[in-house]
């Protein structure tokens, strides 16, 4: 149709449905495990504090942009944040990482402000006068 562009290569679109296949494939274990678990079944967990790329592309990917309250920060150029610190026993995995920008990132670790993850990609921000409100991962277009 008008605007669409030479087909590609057959190499490249090989390719390109066989790396859509294969995340599918995980999400879909993943999805299993999660259920057998009765909650995260941290397969995609790692032991470092730094995630490792395929994690990082994965929070990314999942929230969009920074989880506080109404930012549009794309998620992939603020931090990966440990919602539970690393340091106190927090996992590298996606229920325990979220995107958060710098600004909003310093405000959950030098302030009243408090940051839960009830589930991975759903967060639960409570003011410092005590208001809860809850951010949900953004929606893909399609």
């Amino acid at each position: 149709g008008p605007g669409a562009g030479p087909a590609p290569p057959d190499g490249i679109l090989a390719r390109a449905l066989q790396a859509a296949a294969t995340a599918a494939a995980r999400a879909r274990a993943d999805m299993t495990a999660d259920t057998a678990a009765g909650g995260c079944a941290h397969t995609a967990a790692s032991a470092a504090y730094r995630p490792p790329p395929r994690l990082k592309e994965y929070i990314a990917a999942r929230d969009l942009t920074c989880r506080f309250l109404r930012c549009r920060q794309p998620a992939w150029r603020g931090d990966l944040d440990h919602t539970i610190p690393y340091d106190d026993g927090g996992r590298t995995c996606r229920c325990n990482l979220g995107g958060l920008c710098r600004t909003h990132h310093l405000l959950k670790h030098h302030s009243d402000w408090k940051l839960r993850q009830i589930a991975p990609g759903i967060f639960a921000w409570t003011t410092p006068a005590g208001r809860t409100y809850t951010t949900t991962p953004d929606i893909h277009a399609v």
